[in-house]
């Protein structure tokens, strides 16, 4: 499997167009182009780096990988790192001076649960802490001579796992990569890491805030990084072993101060979940506090909501990041199709129903491709990409009915799925349609409806009662000819609720 950005030096003359063209704004959209910066936020390509949709020259950049010196090819699609550096003025390039990983937690895999009815996610358990995974964006990887198989089907307990993501305002870690560090833990040696806020200090012993089940005993811990000690309120990251599977206590070896901010008057960019909302002047990305009273927004219809995956860009002004542009990172929209024409520099059209509208699907720096049919060595899937190919996307509404694309998976084919705001109905469960991004999907008498709650509604045609058009989000499955669908192709196996 290879990892790429789908971009050409074509495909990047052409967004740089776009980018210079959009409505209210230039080449320097979030005002930092041109300067120096510190761009938080996971990697989605290569060619240097590609980090927040700058393309990153890291020739002459310096790397920490886990707080040790390392080099690029340490790093991988899905790490969330920080870099430090500048933004040229097209406010898509830029220089890296150095690129730091350090991954959320580290440690054994204690439960794994089913994967869901979709196939689409499923949940683990490491050092009590719950990691969402999803089939379609989360990368998965196996360090050095570890055996495998390991990946979204093939995870079990017991394995050592390195994760990298972002927390919800639950405490949930949404998983943009998981690396098997070794398919077997073992006690008193495997290495354990987590960070957080130090509490409950007593002598040596401490928690750390977010993981109240774990105690820490760093009685023969290196702290030489903490210049005032163990401290309560200090935010450190923790690295040892555990006497027994369970890692409910972890015998600490070393114990860093970390930083949880960044540079007063420094322009920066933060990707990252919205953990806490009360106004758009008064929330935060990733447990930073952010105001984005005069923020322009991506798409403009955005509405900012806890829980949703954001890139933040603007300046630090008394420790708040005083936001220009907040951009929507993940999205409502996921099509599952073949492609129909011949793809253009920077888009393509998927056909979910033969004979209705194609949906137009567009791509920018920030999007994260993975190739599963061929070794793509270069940003080149778009000139390889032909009519058939089976294309799984993740993204968000222009506003216009164009999918501004997060990531791309070209895969091998399997059903066909559409799932977004459905904007009208006709006739009943038994002989009507459900329209979404213009495709009228048609509907009869062997189409499964559920509810929010993955329930089939004892009458079908509740479902058109319990939707309301212009805002709720459905999901259609078209299940592949032979893959155990009721009906031929073309028309809806199953229609979900997904948001009311």
């Amino acid at each position: 499997m290879k990892k790429s950005l789908l971009y050409s030096a074509v495909a990047t003359a052409t967004v740089i167009g776009i980018t210079a063209c959009s409505s209210g704004s230039g080449s320097d959209v979030a005002g930092i182009g041109g300067s120096g910066v510190t761009s938080s936020g996971t990697i989605t390509g290569f060619g240097s780096i590609f980090v927040n949709g700058v393309e990153f020259d890291t020739s002459s950049s310096t790397f920490s990988v886990d707080d040790n010196p390392g080099t690029e090819s340490d790093l991988a699609v899905g790490m969330r790192v920080t870099v430090n550096g500048s933004i040229n003025a097209d406010g898509i390039t830029g220089t890296a001076t150095s690129v730091t990983f350090d991954e959320e937690l580290q440690g054994p895999v204690s439960s794994v649960s089913p994967v869901d009815a979709d196939g689409v996610s499923r949940t683990i358990t490491v050092l009590g802490t719950t990691v969402l995974l999803n089939s379609t964006t989360t990368n998965f990887d196996i360090s050095g001579t570890q055996p495998g198989p390991f990946g979204f089907n093939n995870i079990n307990p017991g394995d050592n796992v390195e994760v990298s993501g972002f927390f919800n305002s639950t405490g949930v870690l949404i998983a943009t990569r998981v690396e098997l560090k070794e398919q077997t833990f073992v006690i008193n040696s495997s290495i354990v890491e987590l960070r957080g806020t130090i509490t409950n200090l007593a002598n040596t012993s401490f928690n750390l805030v977010g993981f109240a089940g774990i105690s820490i005993d760093a009685s023969v811990a290196a702290i030489d990084d903490l210049p005032s000690g163990l401290i309560n309120g200090a935010f450190v990251e923790v690295k040892g072993t555990c006497p027994d599977i369970s890692c409910t206590a972890i015998d600490a070896t070393r114990v860093e101060g970390e930083t949880d901010g960044f540079d007063d008057d420094g322009d920066v960019e933060l990707e990252g979940i919205i953990t806490r909302y009360v106004s758009d002047s008064d929330f935060d990305v990733d447990g930073f506090p952010v105001n984005a009273t005069n923020a322009q927004k991506e798409p403009a219809s955005l509405v900012l909501v806890e829980d949703l995956l954001v890139e933040v860009e603007g300046t630090i002004v008394n420790g708040i990041l005083v936001a220009s542009e907040v951009e929507q990172e993940d999205g409502e929209i996921k099509i599952a199709a073949t492609v129909t024409g011949v793809p253009t520099a920077n888009s393509f059209e998927l056909l979910p129903v033969s004979g209705q509208p194609s949906i137009t699907v567009t791509i920018d720096t920030s999007t994260e491709i993975e190739d599963e049919i061929a070794d793509i060595n270069s940003a080149a899937l778009l000139n390889v990409m032909t009519a058939g190919d089976y294309i799984v996307v993740e993204g968000y509404d222009d506003g216009t009915g164009t999918v501004i694309a997060k990531s791309v998976h070209r895969e091998t084919p399997d059903d066909v799925l559409l799932e977004g705001v459905v904007t009208a109905t006709t006739g009943d469960a038994t002989s009507g349609s459900v329209t979404v991004l213009g495709v009228i999907f048609p509907v009869d008498i062997d189409t499964d409806f559920e509810d929010e709650n993955d329930i089939d509604y004892p009458d079908p045609n509740d479902f058109f009662t319990a939707i309301t058009r212009g805002s709720s989000i459905v999901k259609i499955k078209d299940k592949k000819a032979g893959g155990g669908g009721n009906n031929a192709v073309g028309i809806a196996d199953e229609v979900d609720l997904e948001q009311p």
